[in-house]
């Protein structure tokens, strides 16, 4: 029993060491792991990685040399130390024009700079001229000799700060928005009779379509429905004639001429009926039906003495 007891004791003892070993091998291997990952960063940071070549995509009429500059990228930069955030925040505050800029980093050695042309919407009405800007508000010069032929003339917005190559601000902040939202309607209808929109009034904005319309559209919601039921509404309307057009709830227009107090007449466009007809196509190979729902606008005119006359337009949508 006795010799039998003292092998066991060391069998024991023999585990304990062999565990021992191994727990030594393993914190040996994972310093020599964190050694090799320490250096490797060092030099990733110091002797690998360093900018070569730089790349710059410009759309814009601002020299490559410049926009380089402006990023503060120099060649032997550490690729991974890189700031791109601030060197994109650098180059759009530098070109007034630069609309998108980023800066990406391509391993080994090369940087890209793509810088995007911002595109001018609209001229914004201030004390001593115009401000030219692009869809997100952003100033792209100042006009002193007038507003930039063919582009939406805004007035009624006063501008509190309208510095070129810093975003627009007004002295009131919901006529920011409101901006934004007009000039992405007037791109969305892309109806070049829209010359003048007046938002001094946020509740009753005036849009012009060309010298002789004008359009009392209310506030800035469902702008784009808005403006394309008036531009429904002029194609029924006498050429070279002036009216007054005006919205009535969701989805009515009235319409006046300009001299109304003189010939009262009031026309109102509304929705009148909705029908959804499908269509059979077949082909060699397939089948497919097309639905078509039609959209009638009635158009009621009340002159004095009372007479009555009906126009439907149609507007359909596949």
């Amino acid at each position: 029993m006795r010799d039998v007891i003292k092998q066991n004791v060391v069998r024991s003892r023999n585990t304990k060491r062999q565990h021992r070993r191994t727990r030594r091998h393993t914190a040996y291997i994972f310093l020599v792991i964190l050694l090799v990952l320490g250096i490797g960063a060092a030099l990733s940071v110091t002797l690998f990685f360093n900018v070569t070549d730089i790349i710059v995509q410009n759309e814009t009429d601002t020299p490559d040399e410049r926009v380089v500059e402006l990023s503060g990228i120099k060649a032997h930069d550490n690729l991974i130390r890189l700031e791109t955030v601030i060197a994109e925040q650098r180059i759009t505050a530098g070109i007034a024009y630069a609309e998108n800029v980023k800066v990406t980093r391509k391993f080994p050695s090369t940087v890209v700079i793509s810088v995007e042309k911002a595109k001018p919407v609209a001229n914004i009405s201030q004390s001593y001229g115009y401000l030219l800007v692009s869809a997100s508000n952003r100033v792209l010069e100042e006009l002193r000799d007038g507003p930039r032929a063919g582009l939406l003339i805004v007035t009624g917005y006063n501008p509190a700060q309208g510095t070129v190559g810093m975003m627009l601000q007004s002295e009131d902040e919901k006529r920011d928005n409101v901006l934004k939202t007009m000039t992405a309607a007037v791109s969305a209808v892309n109806n070049s009779n829209i010359i003048s929109i007046d938002m001094k009034d946020q509740s009753d904005i005036l849009v012009h379509f060309g010298e002789d319309i004008e359009f009392h559209m209310g506030s800035s919601s469902d702008a784009v429905y808005k403006l394309r039921l008036a531009a429904k509404a002029i194609e029924r309307l006498k050429q070279n004639k002036k009216y007054r057009l005006t919205m009535v709830g969701n989805n009515q227009i009235s319409v006046q001429p300009a001299n109304a107090e003189r010939f009262f007449a009031q026309t109102t466009v509304r929705p009148a009926e909705t029908t959804t007809s499908a269509a059979a196509t077949t082909t060699t190979s397939a089948t497919s039906t097309t639905t078509t729902t039609t959209t009638s606008f009635t158009t009621v005119t009340t002159r004095y003495p009372a007479s009555t006359t009906l126009t439907t337009v149609t507007s359909t949508t596949t």
